[in-house]
């Protein structure tokens, strides 16, 4: 009898700590796949894309803003700012974007991610808001 019980105890306990290991990967998996999707953003908006044409782009389902759809993500990007700087007694014009990142975390509070883009500004062919 109180083999069994302690079988039983033992069983529970790799029960909970599966479950917990399976919940940690799937936030794991979850903040990757964010990661992922801003790295992809960044590239594409020194591409020259503007916002909105990220978004069709993303192969996650992703929109502007800063509310996530369930299971979803909100890509938001500020407006540039051109700066100059100087290279070897030549000036580059430079323009930097904050890009935020706003995705749910199964169950809990959304998380929120933000990097600083930089792109060179070859040409201006339109004004974000």
């Amino acid at each position: 009898m109180v083999a069994a019980a302690i079988v039983a105890v033992g069983l529970t306990a790799a029960a909970v700590l599966a479950s917990t290991l399976m919940q940690q990967q799937e936030l794991n998996a979850v903040t990757l796949r964010a990661a992922n999707l801003q790295e992809q953003a960044a590239k594409l908006y020194r591409l020259d894309l503007r916002p909105d044409e990220i978004y069709r782009l993303l192969p996650e389902s992703c929109q502007g803003g800063s509310t996530p759809p369930a299971n979803g993500y909100a890509l938001s990007f500020s407006r540039a700012v051109a700066t100059n700087v100087a290279v070897d007694g030549t000036s580059v014009a430079l323009e930097q974007t904050g890009c935020i990142l706003v995705f749910s975390n199964a169950g809990g509070p959304a998380r929120t991610n933000g990097v600083t883009i930089t792109r060179p500004s070859v040409r201006v062919k339109y004004n974000q808001n």
